[in-house]
């Protein structure tokens, strides 16, 4: 994983998550009442939710292929060096996030702001909901790095744990009564320790694991530009899967995006990726995937805010095209001027206290 290239189809398919993820809440939103109730392509489009299931396998891959080396799995760094830099990456963006949003929800609505959601979202609390609503998908990461430490850091024993952890939603949604129950909207410590998308973070860590202990030699030539292909096999499997009509945080759901999505994170970490204008498109929504994600309700909401302000109403799909070039175009913004600046200081700041 040390050469760069092999990451580049990676960033493809997180630059293609985050759209999939943007298109769903544009799609979702515009058809909401209060922003002019249009429902458009059947609501089909809010199918891009599942753009989330693949970022849970493609972390799950990076964390162990990243962290990890060797036939027998041993840790390139100590286990507060591992935190350290997950709360770089993570931590002070997702604060930005979380502080920004509830000045935007207390400007438009003081009398009825709640404060309690957006405290347990700053510090990822395993209880109750969070707002924003997004996240959730950061809970349940975090969730899995400190999972994956005790169990690759600590004692090898302890290398179990993380299988149970990841079988444990079996047997929970087998105690809500039936096998087809989803672990989503019940926010119990229950439902987000025992989420059944832990089955996907295992699908992930398991390529990871055999791709450390037997690191693939060359690259794959795909036929059409990988970003053609991530794109194009990305949007067939979400069509399959909106064509079963599973519903989010079931076991058959989970299942099935935690094999593909494993499949699709294979191929895109060995397709070969010629240097060029697609790919450099590609890589640049990837890397802003974080910002995309954080921020893409801040802009639609302020977006359509103002739309219905004005009394304007404008086709369904200019509505979602439009929300989806501002959430993609003011994430990148939001990447190149200050994720990338925030990161750097406060790793700076990190690590001199770790020198100190």
């Amino acid at each position: 994983m040390a050469d760069h290239k092999k990451l580049e189809g990676l960033q493809i398919l997180r630059g293609f998550c985050a759209t999939a993820v943007v298109v769903s809440h544009a799609s979702g939103m515009t058809a909401l009442p209060k922003y002019g109730g249009q429902a458009f392509f059947n609501r089909q489009l809010e199918y891009g939710f599942l753009g989330v299931d693949i970022f849970f396998v493609i972390s799950a891959f990076i964390i162990a292929t990243v962290n990890l080396r060797g036939r027998e799995w041993v840790p390139r760094l100590t286990a507060r060096s591992y935190f350290a830099k997950r709360f770089v990456r993570i931590v002070p963006l997702m604060w930005l996030a979380i502080l920004s949003y509830a000045a935007l929800q207390f400007a438009a609505n003081r009398a009825g702001f709640e404060v309690a959601g957006y405290v347990r979202a700053l510090f990822l609390l395993p209880f109750s909901n969070l707002k924003p609503d997004v996240i959730w998908t950061l809970r349940q990461e975090f969730l899995f790095y400190l999972i994956f430490c005790l169990a690759f850091f600590g004692p090898k024993a302890l290398r179990w744990l993380i299988l149970i952890w990841v079988l444990s939603p079996i047997a929970y949604v087998a105690s809500l009564g039936s096998m087809t129950a989803t672990t989503a909207f019940i926010d119990s410590a229950a439902s987000i320790l025992f989420s059944t998308v832990n089955l996907e973070f295992g699908a992930g860590l398991i390529l990871g694991l055999a791709w450390v202990r037997s690191p693939p030699v060359g690259e794959w030539r795909s036929p059409v530009h990988p970003l053609v292909a991530i794109y194009g096999l990305g949007i067939l499997l979400f069509a399959l899967v909106a064509a079963t009509g599973f519903v989010g945080q079931t076991l058959p759901l989970v299942l099935t995006m935690g094999a593909t999505g494993a499949l699709l994170v294979g191929f895109s970490a060995r397709v070969h990726c010629p240097p060029g204008l697609l790919t450099g498109v590609g890589e640049l929504l990837g890397d802003a995937s974080y910002s995309i994600y954080l921020f893409h309700l801040h802009l639609q909401v302020c977006a359509l805010t103002v739309l219905t302000k004005l009394h304007l109403t404008l086709p369904a799909p200019v509505m979602v095209a439009g929300l989806l070039a501002l959430s993609l175009g003011g994430g990148v913004l939001i990447h190149l001027l200050i994720e990338k600046p925030l990161i750097r200081w406060t790793r700076a700041r990190v690590e001199g206290r770790a020198a100190r």
